[in-house]
């Protein structure tokens, strides 16, 4: 991953963690919009303490994934697995951005809440931003691999 690319997808998953971890702990910063919201405004799911700790801490490790894909981090795991697991949240941040989803996504029918507004300007392109980045990584990395591989034979 070049060093632009990694930064970028570091600081919006370090953004999103550290958001659902201080949900998380009982923060009310920015809690009004942190989830889908009916026609009238109210929730359409119920906010959790440990649900907001299960994504911050999920959103953790895929940063751990990033930077261990990318080789800024040493991680114990063989890279193939690396690799397989940038595949799978490739396709869950674009499932994400780009879901029919009747409260989240590019393509969400209600839009008039403050939520919507949030998750068009904000949370679906960030969504989008990742899987768009973690593809072209896969692809560069895939091209330079073969290479690398010839000369240390």
């Amino acid at each position: 991953m070049a060093k632009a690319v990694v930064a970028l997808c570091s600081a919006i998953l370090l953004l999103g963690a550290g958001f659902h971890l201080y949900w998380g702990f009982g923060g009310r910063l920015g809690a009004g919009v942190a989830l889908p919201q009916r026609e009238d405004g109210t929730p359409a799911i119920k906010e959790t303490a440990v649900g907001a700790m299960a994504v911050g801490l999920i959103l953790v490790l895929v940063l751990l994934l990033v930077l261990g894909f990318a080789g800024v981090v040493r991680l114990p795991v063989p890279q193939q697995l690396l690799n397989a697991c940038i595949v799978v949240w490739t396709f869950i941040f674009m499932a994400r951005a780009l879901s029919w989803s009747r409260y989240f996504g590019l393509f969400k029918q209600v839009r008039a809440t403050r939520f919507a507004r949030y998750d068009t300007w904000f949370y679906s392109p960030s969504c989008l931003l990742l899987g768009w980045a973690f593809s072209i990584s896969l692809c560069h990395r895939r091209r330079i691999e073969p290479s690398a591989t010839i000369r240390q034979r």
